[in-house]
């Protein structure tokens, strides 16, 4: 192939380009009213969405763990691990034990009936404390109905079990250390309230475990004390008694487990929302609906061509 006729092939390709691209332009140009009128609706209806979400508010506690000293039950650990008794507490971390009890059903269970969860929850004027934009409800009010209560008790508890867990959130910074509890809710005085009610009943429920277990641990080994011969190993066993009944009263001391309050829940002030982002979903339903019109254009348009070309011989 000679250059004048790669020349004249590449001007081709690109008027056939030009062409195509004006034929797209004319085709949007024709269909400029549907595209107005699909995209006003979707961003209508979208900003009726993001009116009729009430604010969701965030309350939240930092927690500072205690550092436990386990040097000293470092060389004793073993006669414990042989004797098969546990010293109570392990090594877990506070955020791994608060999130296990968030996970467990017993617990959550007696916690709900125990803090009359259920009942706020399922109050007909649960709603009156939320917060909406330009302060007007009367959106969300016309999609309010009336709902058919559930007979079985179990069964909404556990629904309400599933909800507060989505609610809740737990994590521990790497670097800090420093645990963060925290609950989202619409009611912004109620979520300090749930964060507050959670620390207080997993704090207890997981110090009295520990005690339960540290007490088991002291009667096995003071027993094994009694019966000990070897100055040695009555030495090692009372040292082991010593630090066990240490650990007895660090573990009575601390009001949250292996934990010290850094900041405590409040209640959030009414501009300090974390969502609904209203402006971002009225954006997001302009894009969408704009892109879904344009594609609604070049599909009709479409499927005119191909009606004419059946009708053209």
């Amino acid at each position: 192939m000679n250059p004048l006729e790669h020349n004249n092939q590449s001007m081709q390709m690109i008027e056939e380009d030009e062409i195509d691209l004006r034929e797209l332009w004319q085709t949007i140009l024709k269909g400029k009213k549907l595209i107005l009128i699909f995209t006003m609706l979707v961003t209508v209806f979208t900003i009726i969405f993001a009116l009729k979400q009430p604010n969701v508010y965030q309350s939240q506690a930092v927690l500072i763990p205690t550092e436990a000293d386990t040097s000293s039950l470092a060389g004793l650990g073993g006669l414990a691990a042989m004797a098969g008794v546990s010293l109570g507490g392990s090594s877990m971390t506070p955020d791994i034990a608060f999130e296990s009890l968030l996970n467990n059903y017993e617990f959550m269970k007696s916690f709900i009936e125990n803090n009359k969860i259920l009942e706020y929850y399922e109050n007909k004027e649960l709603d009156k404390n939320y917060v909406f934009a330009l302060g007007y409800r009367g959106i969300y009010d016309l999609f309010q109905f009336d709902k058919e209560e559930e007979e079985d008790k179990d069964e909404r508890i556990y629904e309400l079990m599933e909800l507060i867990q989505k609610n809740f959130s737990i994590s521990s910074d790497k670097k800090t250390s420093l645990v963060t509890i925290s609950y989202s809710d619409y009611d912004k005085s109620y979520a300090p309230k749930m964060v507050y009610a959670f620390l207080e009943d997993s704090s207890k429920y997981l110090v009295e475990n520990d005690l339960k277990n540290i007490n088991n641990s002291l009667k096995y080994f003071q027993e094994e004390l009694s019966n000990a011969d070897s100055i040695e190993l009555r030495q090692n066993l009372s040292s082991l008694i010593s630090n066990i009944l240490q650990k007895k009263v660090m573990s009575k001391s601390k009001k949250y487990y292996q934990c010290d309050a850094l900041t405590l829940p409040f209640e959030a002030y009414v501009k300090d929302k974390i969502k609904p982002k209203r402006a971002l979903i009225v954006v997001v339903g302009f894009v969408t609906g704009l892109i879904l019109s344009i594609f609604l254009v070049f599909f009709l348009a479409f499927i005119r061509n191909e009606q004419d070309s059946k009708i053209t011989p």
